[in-house]
């Protein structure tokens, strides 16, 4: 099913010199971004594929932000709503139709003779043109055609570890019956990073004067700390004030699982994936040195698991 064709403006404050687009602004990662350029006082226009969703509603009272409903495949659509950019930040989530979109996007970008432009990757280790990752080779496309025509249009990838958010699935899944299950050992670490603090930092790139610093790099972006899935589950028995134990599935039942709770099995099976990295200690990469310098990252996974753990139903 296509998205709707035609791009909308579903709040629309005065524009100002400092006026910056970004893509995926409903998700994690992109909320975050317009956030903060909110709160630099900067002008946003907020693209989404629903102008109408409970998660653009918050952005819609940010000062300074337009909601913008559109549609990243309609080139047409998607170009009239460049006009004085100074900055654009990608975040489109993982889909069957990311490369069409994304490469729309950056061709646009360029078209409009945008300065800047912030890419979300994904891990680094698995972006490539023949990764066993789906997602790995739809970023591998993009980031190729980025580089190929971006012409005077600067930019930076963004290679973000593990998301905190991923453990949604415990949150709203598992903990109902007192455990979180993963194909990983207990003691099995992984620095996983808080999504809000790679838009954050996507933000405070596109508002830096000089994008010189940052052009055509490719940055890591982990969290503080490295944690394992056992210290998970303790912090979620803290925060609960119940046990909670890990149980080591199979890829195979993990998948079944992320299916069942409503993921496209191409979808499952890619980010599955990540577990047999994980268990080899391959997710514990440290953010790059310009990242530290800019942004470092800052929140933890037991910020994150006190934050969410309370709205967790209750035990089955």
């Amino acid at each position: 099913k296509r998205r709707p064709s035609k791009a909308r403006v579903a709040t629309c404050p005065p524009c100002n010199l400092s006026m910056f687009i970004v893509a995926g602004a409903s998700g994690n990662v992109g909320s975050a971004a317009v956030r903060k350029l909110s709160e630099s006082g900067a002008s946003v226009k907020a693209l989404t594929r629903s102008s109408t969703s409970d998660k653009v509603a918050p952005l819609k009272d940010l000062p300074g932000v337009e909601v913008v409903q559109c549609d990243l495949t309609d080139k047409s659509a998607l170009a009239s709503v460049f006009t004085g950019v100074k900055g654009a930040i990608l975040t489109c989530g993982n889909c069957k139709e990311q490369v069409e979109a994304e490469k729309n996007f950056i061709d646009c970008a360029v078209a409009a003779g945008c300065p800047f432009l912030v890419k979300l990757g994904t891990v680094k280790s698995y972006t490539s043109e023949d990764s066993a990752c789906e997602y790995g080779r739809f970023h591998a496309a993009i980031e190729k055609h980025l580089k190929e025509k971006a012409g005077a249009m600067q930019w930076t990838v963004l290679h973000p570890n593990w998301f905190m958010s991923n453990h949604l699935g415990d949150v709203f899944g598992t903990l109902a019956n007192s455990v979180v299950v993963y194909p990983v050992s207990p003691d099995a670490k992984v620095a996983t990073i808080d999504p809000r603090d790679v838009g954050d930092l996507a933000a405070k790139m596109v508002l830096v004067g000089d994008a010189s610093t940052y052009h055509g790099l490719a940055l890591d972006v982990s969290g503080p700390e490295a944690v394992s899935l056992g210290q998970m589950a303790q912090l979620y028995s803290e925060a609960l004030g119940r046990p909670i134990t890990t149980i080591k599935c199979s890829d195979d039942d993990w998948v079944a699982g992320a299916v069942g709770a409503g993921f496209p099995e191409w979808l499952a099976r890619a980010i599955s994936l990540n577990f047999d990295k994980w268990e080899r200690g391959e997710l514990l990469f440290p953010s790059t040195p310009q990242v530290l310098t800019l942004a470092p990252p800052q929140r933890t996974m037991a910020g994150w698991i006190k934050e969410w753990a309370p709205l967790s139903p209750p035990p089955a």
